[in-house]
């Protein structure tokens, strides 16, 4: 059976974007964030880079990484998936957050230290991630327990496992 699009106006449909994210930490475990408003201290954010039309979302990790932190990755590990739906601006996203590894104070050198904001990075305790990433924070943690355990959902929708109220 086919699902029912009626609700769809065939002149407006819904917009697909795909965003790729790079979870990097420091050999402490604490987490990079980047900010377009670092004012603002609830809208922080992982490395994150909006695929091109036809650019694979692994090469959107590899730019956000380079641009965002001047961090070069070769390759980088599928964490989770998150679909999140249509809001109010019919615009429906694909997530896909990789795994920027645990770097070396040597690969940091010119970002700031744990607890310190220079211009829009800053390195955080996974525990206050909630308190920075407002939007984000269920997307960032579930890419985290992946890091540590391999059934950990990798597909998740706004942010949670499906079949698991958000």
């Amino acid at each position: 059976m086919f699902h029912d699009h009626s609700d769809i106006d065939p002149r407006f449909p819904p917009r697909r974007l795909t965003y790729a994210q790079v979870l990097v930490r420091d050999e402490e475990g604490a987490v990079l964030l980047v900010s377009d408003n670092p004012r603002d201290d609830r809208d922080w954010g992982l490395l994150t880079w909006r695929a091109r039309r036809d650019e694979p979302p692994h090469d959107a990790a590899v730019q956000a990484a380079r641009y965002e932190a001047s961090l070069g990755l070769d390759t980088c590990t599928l964490l989770v998936v998150d679909a999140v739906t249509a809001g109010d601006d019919r615009t429906e996203a694909l997530w896909f957050v990789f795994d920027g590894g645990a770097r070396s104070d040597t690969d940091l050198d010119g970002l700031p230290a744990p607890g310190q904001r220079e211009d829009n990075l800053r390195f955080e305790h996974p525990d206050d991630i909630p308190l920075y990433c407002v939007d984000s924070h269920e997307r960032i943690r579930r890419a985290l327990d992946r890091l540590t355990d391999p059934f950990a959902p990798v597909y998740l929708t706004n942010g949670h496992p499906p079949g698991v109220p958000g």
